[in-house]
């Protein structure tokens, strides 16, 4: 996976190396949320590293977001809703492998009516497998009455 365009104002990547921080620019990229906590597994670059690689190819604008799956609650969903809505786009949102930044994605447009269906087809399209989050996704949503 490099940088996977989502939505039209969101990509997601994987853990961003030097490399890809360079693509990140390349694809004019204007803000970058970090959804990875530092010290998650050994030999992986901080944030502090990542935000120094991403200044230097020219993305000013970098978000520290850390999220574990267990600790994505309506708190964090509002968080990251509230960083996309103001910041310029596009955004690019990255995690270890993709996955939590895509789901934190997904919880979000759910809780706006977007069917769960067309969420997780719409991450299986950037590799993303978000089946196993469907109940977790359909409980977000409105309740039809």
């Amino acid at each position: 996976m490099a940088l996977e365009k989502l939505a039209d104002y969101l990509y997601v990547s994987k853990q961003l190396n030097e490399r890809l921080a360079k693509q990140a620019a390349q694809y004019e990229i204007k803000t970058v949320i970090c959804n990875r906590p530092d010290g998650e597994e050994p030999g992986q670059p901080d944030f502090e590293t990542v935000r120094g690689w991403l200044q230097a190819a020219g993305i000013e604008n970098v978000v520290y977001l850390p999220v574990t799956m267990d600790s994505i609650n309506d708190q964090l969903l509002e968080e990251f809703r509230e960083t996309v809505a103001k910041s310029p786009a596009p955004i690019l949102a990255y995690c270890r492998s993709g996955t939590r930044s895509t789901l934190m994605w997904a919880l979000n447009q759910a809780k706006l009516g977007v069917e769960t269906n067309s969420l997780i087809k719409a991450a299986e399209l950037v590799g993303i497998d978000l089946s196993g989050a469907r109940e977790r996704i359909e409980a977000v949503r409105p309740k039809k009455g």
